[in-house]
């Protein structure tokens, strides 16, 4: 009885590590937001995009949890996963943000008023498996970059 409560406490603390960085697509104010202001957020976005990425794969916490409890590599892959996602969408939204309301705003620039669609249609090709992790990364920073 002892034994099995250790293991549940120890099991418990374990996913306890499992890590919850997922942010809401819409927030309030978004549309109010100055061109800088989305730029500077789309920014902070694409690093936590690259930190909550580094959550999933071989990584020390999976190895911990593979030597000690290996079902919490499951969890934890599952949320990294849901991480990334809710990461991309706000990227998306934010992108859809900007180009609504910053291309027009200084027309001297040469901004693209599809990055939003670019990024989607990247995401499909890498969902399809026509391109990989690599590249989707590669080409997603430059996208995000040429704002």
């Amino acid at each position: 009885m002892l034994k099995k409560t250790a293991m549940l406490s120890l099991a418990l603390i374990i996913t306890g590590c499992v890590s919850n960085q997922a942010v809401r697509t819409v927030q309030t104010g978004d549309s109010d937001k100055s061109c800088e202001s989305l730029r500077m957020e789309l920014a902070q976005n694409g690093a936590k995009f690259e930190r909550v990425k580094d959550d999933s794969g071989v990584t020390g916490k999976n190895v911990g949890l593979a030597l000690l409890f290996w079902p919490g590599i499951i969890v934890n892959e599952v949320r990294a996963n849901k991480n990334q996602d809710s990461v991309d969408a706000r990227i998306s939204h934010l992108t859809s943000v900007y180009n609504d309301k910053c291309s027009n705003a200084n027309p001297g620039r040469q901004e693209s008023t599809g990055t939003a669609d670019k990024l989607e249609d990247l995401k499909g090709l890498l969902q399809k498996g026509l391109i990989s992790e690599d590249e989707y990364e590669t080409t997603r920073q430059q996208i995000l970059l040429s704002l």
